[in-house]
């Protein structure tokens, strides 16, 4: 028998070969260009020339079926001080290819899924056999021409098929005890997938009978139980179509995520584009999510340097390298994020959550329970608010703590966050005196900027022409653009007495904690 002969039988039987190739010579080496050998996981057909580069070979070829390395071609040196420890004086390449076995379908029962999925799997290629105990539903005339039907029984019949890593078995008897039988012979071929059409209560009623038979913990974690992927409808061919799906994703060891390189189904609308929504939309849109962040038209942002809502003012701004463009409607909107930027939308009320059906939305107007937003559980799939003023369970899905300290980032599903104390976070002992405050309303003219150093007794601006002086010396960590009308007491900036040693222009630890409660909210809800 020749050695195509040979592979072609082992890929007839569902078994995956790596076939070797010498495609260079240089100088001695044991063997010619065009030389082959075939490997699979325990034999070796052929030889390339024996020795240690064949033994190196053979085993980078085993690598190569495990999917732990890529095809391709290794080099190996005959030299003193080359790679194979030789001294023919000359080297090897060797092009290392997988060839895949055939692929089997084994469906274990008869019923109305499995007359369904046959059919599915034949015209995708796989070679199909169904076995059933019930010799009703073992009729070949209920299946296409080419499926093998069996009647007997499931554990018997299917350990003398030619299952393999290649094979796929789909259970879907009419008892648990009937699937426990299949699922023992797929798991003892150790086959490449193994599904299991049951609810989950009848999946962990198999699962538990399994480990009293005792298999182990890691063999069960191969089951896909419930099966197949979420693509709707309930009937017998929505679910056979489901279960060939996940099959296919398994065999090609693919994502099973859409090929369109831009969607709205992921949108996630952060309502408020001050420094805290933003470190929301940082995490988020780094996290692949499309981000909209709505806002005032003349937001009074603080750390303006990294707050979103300045695109309002300055039409765009880049953050960390995520770059946030003001949008001046819908449509600009979209085609912002089809370009992978944040979208800053003048949208006071988030209306933009239902206009575009938004998987998220996350309230981050920070109120600190001042006041009700308006933002209910029904604005969007997922509701998340930050702060005081929220409950959990109630008007949205998850509340995430804003309060620094050992709760910062927590998120509740049931509850509200701490109540705000009105005191600012301590920098070197300095709590309010870190807080500039208009000592009137009026509009606000700035004389100082972001990240300039002052010292106590500075004026910073002024408030319908009286002056706002810093009690403190420090960086100007935060300041509210320039020509804004604030009414009396409102917050105009920040002061940290750290100085220069602060980057102004970096998320802060706290904003981009929130962002890690508000993504564990959206996977865990989603």
């Amino acid at each position: 028998m020749t050695l195509f002969a040979d592979i072609d039988e082992l890929v007839d039987s569902g078994e995956p070969v790596a076939v070797l190739t010498v495609t260079g010579k240089e100088g001695s080496a044991p063997r010619d260009v065009g030389a082959k050998m075939a490997v699979t996981r325990d034999r070796e057909i052929g030889t390339i020339g024996g020795g240690t580069v064949e033994n190196l070979a053979v085993e980078e070829a085993r690598e190569v079926l495990a999917g732990d390395a890529e095809p391709g071609v290794r080099t190996y040196e005959l030299r003193p001080g080359g790679n194979t420890g030789m001294v023919c004086g000359g080297s090897m390449d060797v092009f290392i290819d997988r060839v895949r076995g055939n692929r089997r379908l084994f469906i274990a029962g008869g019923g109305h899924i499995g007359a369904e999925l046959a059919p599915m799997g034949e015209a995708l290629g796989y070679e199909t056999t169904v076995v059933d105990d019930r010799e009703e539903y073992a009729v070949p005339e209920r299946f296409p021409d080419s499926t093998t039907v069996i009647h007997g029984d499931y554990y018997q019949e299917l350990t003398e098929q030619p299952l393999t890593e290649e094979s796929a078995v789909v259970v879907a008897t009419r008892s648990s005890a009937y699937d426990r039988k299949a699922v023992k012979a797929a798991i003892d071929a150790e086959v490449g997938y193994v599904g299991v059409v049951a609810s989950e209560d009848k999946t962990d009623h198999v699962l538990d009978g399994l480990r009293e038979d005792g298999y182990a913990e890691r063999a069960l974690a191969r089951i896909r139980a419930p099966v197949g992927l979420d693509l709707g409808g309930s009937s017998p061919g929505a679910l056979g179509l489901a279960i060939l799906a996940e099959m296919h994703v398994d065999f090609y060891d693919a994502t099973g995520e859409r090929e369109t390189a831009f969607s709205l189904d992921d949108l996630v609308v952060v309502r408020g584009g001050g420094d805290l929504g933003t470190g929301v939309a940082y995490r988020l849109s780094q996290a692949g999510y499309p981000v909209i962040v709505t806002d005032v038209a003349q937001p009074t942002a603080v750390r303006r340097a990294v707050a979103f809502a300045e695109a309002m003012y300055e039409d765009e701004v880049v953050i960390e390298g995520v770059e946030g463009r003001r949008a001046e409607d819908l449509d600009e909107a979209v085609a912002t994020l089809r370009e992978g930027d944040v979208a800053v939308l003048h949208d006071p009320e988030a209306d933009v959550a239902a206009e575009l059906e938004a998987a998220v939305l996350v309230d981050a107007i920070m109120a600190k329970g001042k006041f009700d937003t308006g933002t209910r559980r029904d604005d969007a799939d997922v509701v998340i608010g930050m702060g005081p003023g929220f409950s959990a369970g109630e008007d949205v899905d998850a509340v995430v703590e804003t309060d620094r300290g050992h709760e910062l980032g927590r998120v509740y599903y049931d509850g509200s966050a701490h109540e705000y104390d009105g005191i600012p976070g301590e920098r070197r002992g300095f709590t309010t005196e870190r807080v500039l405050r208009a000592p009137t309303g009026g509009e606000w003219e700035t004389v100082v900027s972001l990240g300039e150093v002052i010292e106590a007794g500075d004026v910073t601006g002024y408030v319908d022409g009286e002056p706002v002086e810093t009690d403190i010396d420090g960086l100007v960590r935060g300041l509210v653009h320039h020509g804004v009308e604030v009414s009396e007491g409102a917050k105009l900036g920040d002061v940290d007495p750290r100085g220069e040693s602060v980057d102004h222009t970096k998320i802060s630890d706290k904003a981009l904690g929130l962002g890690g409660g508000v993504l564990e909210a959206i996977l865990r809800l989603s």
